[in-house]
């Protein structure tokens, strides 16, 4: 492209997109006509550089096509280093209609979220790790470095201050989402065999996870009553232990998975190793693996259903998989359905956002 045709093309875009550039006009306020909340994973997103009117264009996207809630990832650190940075994207947010939700993120190895970076918690004190079952703590090198042990009081105590900071700072967060909650395994480290003894079977250790979410879950409700509690685990964890232990955590508001949103014939011609290998074969929420979640968060009374369609790391083809499953995925109505916006590692990220945004516009709208 030329300079002259740039310039003109650029002159263009506020016409094209108004709702976007002219933060003085009223702004969108999300319209959702269904019983399926919205929400948007906006996972450290201007975390270091932080452009406002960025900001704003992206609550005002969101907020267009029907978005509810925005889910922030909160990595420990970001309570010291971008405490002004969380309140400029919450005060945007606010600003269109949107609550927020909290994402902790990596803390003590124990979450997800992001980005894929050690616990500052877990690395001070060594004395917390998990072991696995060879006995080293070679537990999850490449997400988080190390994993520190629900079983060391250090730990609970870790995620109880941290709640309690993160709340103090924002107290108009709508609640957190504790993303893939780790330690749904065996662990070696001694405290383990300490709580649980030697040789303990799986059961045990899930019931473990079990116990010590619920009593993160606990705190929270305790502390902070109005405040959501959400938790979901990888779709391709659905045995009917996993499911127990996982739907068995409680106060929950909301229980469910997350996985990608095709079907499993779809999921079949994708490789799984290397780059996009991410989600793991059979992580998916078509193909009755999805309705399995929804059907175990509504055992409990009161309790809703929560899916987050996974659209990072996408080649061109799954794109393709994604826009014709996606409007299947949406009509198993999950109590609420997240997306993420602009994730990492995707091949066409514009197109496969306006595919998303079509979906959930039709589905939110009509």
């Amino acid at each position: 492209m030329n300079r002259r045709t740039f310039l003109s093309a650029s002159a263009a875009v506020p016409a094209a997109l108004p709702v976007l550039v002219r933060a003085a006009d009223a702004p969108p306020r999300p319209v959702n006509r269904t019983t399926t909340a919205i929400a948007a994973y906006y996972l450290n997103a201007h975390m270091y550089t932080i452009v406002p009117r960025h900001v704003r264009a992206d609550m005002e996207w969101m907020a267009s096509i029907g978005t509810q809630y925005l889910c922030v990832g909160v990595l420990e650190q970001d309570l010291f280093a971008a405490r002004e940075n969380h309140a400029l994207i919450l005060a945007e947010a606010t600003r269109v209609g949107m609550k927020v939700l909290a994402v902790p993120s990596r803390w003590a190895g124990l979450t997800a979220g992001a980005p894929k970076t050690p616990s500052l918690f877990s690395v001070a004190n060594p004395d917390t790790w998990m072991m696995n079952k060879r006995g080293t703590t070679f537990v999850s090198p490449q997400v988080s470095g190390v994993i520190s042990s629900i079983h060391h009081p250090k730990t609970l105590q870790f995620f109880q201050d941290t709640l309690a900071e993160l709340f103090r700072q924002h107290p108009t967060m709508a609640g957190l989402i504790l993303d893939e909650p780790k330690a749904f395994n065996i662990d070696t480290s001694p405290m383990a065999v300490a709580a649980l003894g030697a040789n303990a079977p799986l059961e045990a250790h899930l019931g473990a996870a079990r116990d010590f979410y619920s009593k993160v879950c606990r705190f929270a409700k305790e502390r902070w009553p109005e405040k959501l509690t959400i938790l979901f685990q990888k779709a391709d964890n659905h045995t009917p232990a996993e499911l127990t232990a996982g739907g068995g955590v409680g106060p929950l508001d909301y229980y469910g998975c997350d996985g990608r949103p095709w079907t499993r014939e779809e999921d079949q011609r994708f490789p799984h190793g290397g780059a996009n290998s991410e989600s793991g074969k059979g992580k998916i929420l078509l193909s009755g693996i999805g309705q399995l979640f929804i059907n175990t968060a509504r055992k409990v009374p009161g309790r809703k259903s929560f899916f987050l369609a996974e659209n990072h790391n996408i080649t061109v083809a799954m794109i393709d998989a994604m826009d014709r499953d996606y409007p299947a995925a949406l009509a198993l109505r999950p109590d609420l359905f997240a997306y993420y916006y602009y994730p990492r590692n995707v091949q066409e990220p514009d197109r496969a956002m306006e595919i998303i945004a079509k979906h959930i516009r039709r589905f939110t709208q009509g």
